[in-house]
């Protein structure tokens, strides 16, 4: 699997782990609020560098489909 397709594949998780952070999504719902509760309850430097990597990888996800950025492997370069 190229660069491409590991970046788009984590950008699932990273979502998840954003949308539990913030507490949306099927985690604002009150059957799963146990589960943003406690992710809150980390040490917030811990919080804070998992939202960076999942912000990265999010806004590098984004670049990639929106065709700004060129993630491939190019066989001309070698």
């Amino acid at each position: 699997m190229d660069l491409t397709g590991l970046i788009l594949l984590a950008m699932l998780p990273a979502m998840a782990l954003t949308m539990l952070n913030l507490g949306i999504g099927p985690f604002g719902h009150p059957k799963f609020i146990r589960h943003h509760v406690s992710y809150r309850k980390r040490p917030a430097i811990m919080r804070h560098i998992i939202q960076l990597v999942c912000g990265l990888i999010l806004v590098a996800g984004a670049l990639q489909l929106l065709g700004l950025a060129d993630l491939t492997p190019s066989s001309h370069n070698q």
